[in-house]
């Protein structure tokens, strides 16, 4: 936990989970992307290994992807004011880990207070103490706000590359596709 500009950075837990669904809920209606989160709570607590283990029940314990932490701002008055996801990554070239920040937000009622930035800066501090190499992320292009703020702390374009994905649907016909 840490303390800065009377703002306090800390991991989420198991209480925040529905905070979190909801900061998620509403960074997608700002992208215009109102109905694209499909996690729910028992999705976040899996992805992020919130799920509460009694001691007896270790041995039946199914391993999840617990590759997703999160952070949270909270401000003096006490309120959860923003969240930063991210999760490890690998740089194969360099054969060293990395971070990806996949999700900042802050509450409008906020913004301008330098809370994004301590939240990039908390997951910064995070890809420092696991010894990654870089920190990465992927920003809309049409979110001119966030890429002015993301250009002041230092961050650059990579132009040189093209972001490409493969979906739902997509990514199952494709992975079940035959070879002939």
């Amino acid at each position: 936990m840490a303390i800065i500009h009377n703002a306090i950075i800390r991991p989420a837990s198991r209480k925040d989970v529905s905070l979190l669904l909801a900061m998620m809920q509403a960074t997608a209606a700002e992208q215009n992307v109102p109905n694209a989160v499909t996690a729910t709570e028992a999705d976040l607590i899996n992805a992020l290994g919130l799920e509460q283990v009694h001691s007896d029940d270790l041995e039946n314990q199914t391993v999840g992807a617990h590759n997703g932490k999160a952070l949270l701002v909270e401000a003096p008055e006490g309120e959860v004011a923003g969240m930063a996801f991210y999760f490890t990554t690998y740089v194969a070239w360099a054969a060293k880990s990395g971070i990806c920040l996949e999700d900042l937000y802050v509450l409008p009622k906020y913004r301008c207070r330098g809370y994004a930035r301590l939240l990039v800066q908390g997951v910064a501090k995070k890809a420092e103490e696991l010894g990654c190499l870089r920190m990465e992320w992927l920003c809309y292009k049409q979110n001119h706000r966030a890429l002015r703020f993301y250009r002041s702390i230092g961050a650059k374009e990579m132009d040189a590359l093209a972001s490409l994905r493969l979906d739902g649907d997509e990514m199952a016909d494709f992975a079940n596709e035959t070879i002939s």
